[in-house]
């Protein structure tokens, strides 16, 4: 009997042991398991986002180094000064990346930034997400391709500005159609396009 009692105590403990590390177990991991695909998903996210900035500062780098042969415009207001300058310096960047295709930029955060304007669409009413589209160009971009000079600017709402990377003061976000493009300022040209990144909005 006596045995019998020790034995039971022992296997009480045992018991208890294993429920303890057991718990311990799910306390130290479970949440680790749970959260490590969310990491996994902010890191590839991360890496995607330094690719992004690199090709955006390459593309930075190349338009000043194309822009230094060229005459210096100074504090000049003529517009006519102004606008072969800025055309020379487009037609450089032009030539030199006449290689250029959708994707170049953007590359991989292309998905991201459409998930990011998607999200936004779903947090706006229907009206209010016309009216963010209203003055937007219904025209297909192209790599490489002026901006229609005649044609307003749409601006990106200022939320979804604030969820995207930041960007050099030359270049911007723009909508064109239902892309996303970016737009250099200084030249007037689309250097990249995401396409389909503004979901259809439906009355």
């Amino acid at each position: 009997m006596t045995q019998l009692k020790n034995y039971s105590k022992l296997l009480a403990n045992r018991i208890t042991q294993l429920v303890f590390s057991l718990a311990v177990v799910v306390t130290t991991f479970g949440p680790a398991a749970v959260h490590a695909a969310r990491w996994q998903t902010v890191n590839r996210d991360a890496e995607k986002l330094r690719e992004f900035n690199d090709h955006v500062q390459k593309y930075i780098d190349l338009e000043q180094k194309l822009e230094r042969p060229l005459p210096s415009v100074g504090k000049t207001d003529d517009p006519a000064t102004v606008g072969a300058h800025r055309k020379a310096l487009a037609d450089a960047i032009r030539a030199a990346r006449r290689e250029a295709r959708q994707g170049d930029v953007f590359g991989d955060t292309a998905e991201l930034f459409r998930h990011i304007i998607r999200q936004d669409a779903r947090e706006r009413s229907v009206r209010d997400a016309l009216a963010a589209m209203k003055e937007v160009p219904k025209l297909s971009p192209r790599v490489n391709g002026d901006y229609p000079e005649n044609l307003p600017l749409a601006t990106v709402p200022p939320l979804i500005l604030a969820r995207l990377q930041p960007l050099p003061d030359s270049l911007e976000y723009r909508f064109m159609g239902r892309d996303l493009i970016l737009y250099d300022a200084k030249t007037n040209l689309i250097i990249d396009v995401v396409h389909e990144a503004v979901p259809t909005i439906r009355r």
